[in-house]
C-alpha cells in the first residue's frame, strides 16, 4: 500500500438530480443538495469493511516505565521534520499559518523533550522560532477496522504497535521581528512501530485520535512579546483537512485531491497550490 500523500488538485462536487416530469402538468420536482466529499471521507485507510459502521478504538494507557522504554527504542524526532509546511488557522479570524520544522532533535538526557527550530510564515510575514516538545503521556491502541497486513506491504507490520502521545509544546519566535511572540499548548501525535524499522506516522485510522487523525496537531496559543494582553488562538497540524471542516463550516471539499471553499481563500489559502518554496528564499534560522 502507499503512504499517505499530500497532493493538492482540483475536485468535483457530485450533483445528484431528481428524476425528471412526466408531464408538463406536474410540479417540476427539486433538486437535492449537493453532496460534498471531502478529504477525511476520502484519506487513505485499510478498512476491511469499507460499508460497515467503524469499530470504536481501543486504547490502553502506558505507565511511566512502560512509556520510556517505547521512547527509548522509538525516537519519533524525525517524525516532526517537514519538507512541505504544516498548516494551520491562527487568530479569531482564523487566518491561514505555515510552519516549517528544519531541525527536530531528541535531547540526549531526557527522551521525553525534542528541541525544535524551524519558520513559520503568516501574512507574507516569515519569522524564524526555536523550541521544545515534550511527551507526558504515551497510550497503545489498536484499531478493529483496519487490516495491518496491508500496511506498506511491510513482512514486520502484524508485529507493529501503534500509539498515541501527547504532550506539551512551547516555540519561541525570534524577537527580533516585528509582531513576534510565545506558542504554547499542547501536542498529539499518532506513529506505528515496526522490528528494525523507523516509526512513521499513522494516519489510516478514520475517527477516534487525539490528533484528529492528522498524523500530529499542535493546539494552543500565541502571546505577543510586548503586550502580553496579545493572546489569540493557534491551530496547526500535519494533515489540517483532516478536521479543517470541523474549525470553519465547508472550509474544504474533495477526497485525496483538495479544494479550499472560495469564501475562505481571502484568509491566506489563495496560494495553497502555488509552489513556493518561501522557508528556501528565507535566512536560515540562527536563534
Amino acid at each position: 500500500m502507499k503512504k499517505f500523500i499530500f497532493v493538492p488538485m482540483v475536485v468535483a462536487a457530485l450533483v445528484v438530480l431528481t428524476t425528471q416530469c412526466l408531464n408538463k402538468k406536474q410540479a417540476a420536482p427539486s433538486q437535492k443538495a449537493i453532496t460534498l466529499q471531502t478529504h477525511k471521507d476520502g484519506a487513505d485507510s485499510m478498512r476491511i469493511d469499507s460499508i460497515a459502521p467503524l469499530k470504536p478504538l481501543i486504547f490502553q494507557a502506558l505507565n511511566n516505565v512502560q512509556a520510556m522504554a517505547v521512547l527509548k527504542e522509538n525516537n519519533i524526532d524525525s517524525l516532526f521534520l517537514t519538507d512541505t509546511p504544516d498548516n494551520g488557522f491562527y487568530g479569531e479570524d482564523r487566518y491561514r499559518i505555515e510552519f516549517i520544522n528544519q531541525s527536530v532533535k531528541r535531547d540526549p538526557k531526557d527522551v521525553t523533550l525534542y528541541h525544535i527550530k524551524g519558520m513559520n510564515r503568516h501574512k507574507k510575514i516569515i519569522t524564524p522560532f526555536t523550541g521544545t516538545i515534550r511527551i507526558k503521556q504515551i497510550s497503545e491502541f489498536t484499531d478493529p477496522n483496519v487490516s495491518m497486513e496491508s500496511y506498506d506491504n511491510s513482512p514486520n507490520a502484524k508485529y507493529s504497535h501503534m500509539y498515541a502521545a501527547k504532550g506539551d509544546f512551547v516555540i519561541a519566535e525570534d524577537s527580533t521581528v516585528q509582531y513576534s511572540g510565545l506558542f504554547k499548548g499542547e501536542m498529539k501525535i499518532e506513529f506505528i512501530a515496526m522490528p528494525k524499522e523507523s516509526p512513521s506516522l499513522w494516519f489510516y485510522s478514520q475517527a477516534g485520535l487525539p490528533s484528529g487523525c492528522a498524523g500530529y496537531r499542535f493546539d494552543g496559543t500565541w502571546t505577543n512579546y510586548s503586550k502580553k494582553d496579545m493572546v489569540k488562538p493557534v491551530i496547526w497540524a500535519r494533515d489540517i483537512f483532516r478536521f479543517s471542516n470541523d474549525i470553519l463550516k465547508d472550509f474544504s471539499y474533495g477526497e485525496r485531491d483538495i479544494e479550499i471553499n472560495p469564501k475562505y481563500r481571502d484568509l491566506g489559502w489563495e496560494d495553497y497550490w502555488a509552489n513556493d518554496e518561501w522557508w528556501n528564499k528565507a535566512e536560515k534560522p540562527k536563534m
